[in-house]
């Protein structure tokens, strides 16, 4: 494919709303497969436009441009066309790419779950990190416009049926804190298995622990229910409604950099079962 029709390609790509990786070789050092500018295009199916050059510098180039798609970031990845090193690729042409992966497509999406104080703070301060926000709660007098201004998005409804009212998946991070526990279950249970990034669910160690074994029991699997981020939020000693949303941004900023080891690491203590300060 040829530069004029690749740019097209990618302007029809943006245009339907379909999120690619642009992968451009932005050095080349010795006996490398193609020199620096070439460019190819990775879908979120792993299908491409174009070549780099083909081989293990292509394949590792494609798995690295999903994982920045999943993760939303653009990133510069080096490869070694030798045996052993640190970026080594098993080769022994003895040459050194370096690619860039520009991550396009929609922006990182913040479903918030609940929508009470906690999340009245969360909303504006994910605004300022170029998060899509969302907000759903089953009240319409709390779930409103008035009460979200800057959110994109506000949907009366119940949070069991959130993935039949708006999209999660791998660039979506999902903050449940709503105002009664049966709610939190709830959301846990719809969003648990989705392809959300990034799951959060405000609560005590206690009655995280009760509602996991609540979900496994109705078929939810362990795997799902590990990776949530439960008690939500980095500890960072703060207890208002603003210090908690400045916690539970932190974790997911940490989560997308691969800063948190495991689910159990860091996590505020103290927090309520429920955000039943709302209103």
């Amino acid at each position: 494919m040829d530069t004029i029709g690749l740019y097209r390609a990618m302007a029809d790509l943006t245009e339907q709303g379909t999120p690619f990786v642009l992968a451009t070789v932005i050095e080349s050092l010795g006996s490398t497969p193609r020199k620096t500018g070439a460019k190819m295009v990775v879908l979120a199916d792993g299908r491409t436009l174009d070549t780099i050059g083909g081989g293990k510098v292509e394949a590792q180039a494609i798995a690295d441009a999903l994982d920045a798609l999943k993760r939303g970031l653009s990133r510069t990845a080096e490869y070694e066309l030798r045996p052993t090193g640190e970026n080594a690729l098993g080769m022994v042409c003895g040459g050194q790419v370096k690619v860039f992966l520009e991550v396009n497509g929609p922006a990182n999406t913040l479903l918030i779950i609940g929508a009470g104080h906690i999340s009245q703070k969360l909303c504006p301060m994910a605004k300022l990190l170029d998060f899509r926000v969302v907000v759903l709660d089953g009240r319409p007098e709390f779930a409103t416009a008035e009460r979200f201004p800057q959110a994109d998005t506000v949907i009366v409804g119940q949070p069991k049926d959130v993935l039949q009212l708006t999209l999660v998946d791998g660039r979506t991070s999902v903050v449940i804190v709503t105002h009664a526990h049966v709610y939190d279950q709830d959301a846990l249970g719809a969003v648990a298995e989705s392809d959300a990034a990034y799951v959060g669910m405000i609560g005590s160690r206690t009655k995280v622990r009760t509602v996991k074994a609540h979900l496994q029991e109705s078929g939810v699997s362990p795997e799902a229910l590990a990776r949530v981020r439960a008690p939500v939020g980095l500890d960072l000693g703060g207890q208002t409604p603003g210090e908690i949303a400045v916690s539970i941004l932190a974790q997911i900023i940490a989560e997308r950099h691969g800063k948190v080891a495991s689910p159990g690491d860091t996590l505020v203590p103290s927090l309520v079962g429920t955000e039943d300060e709302a209103g």
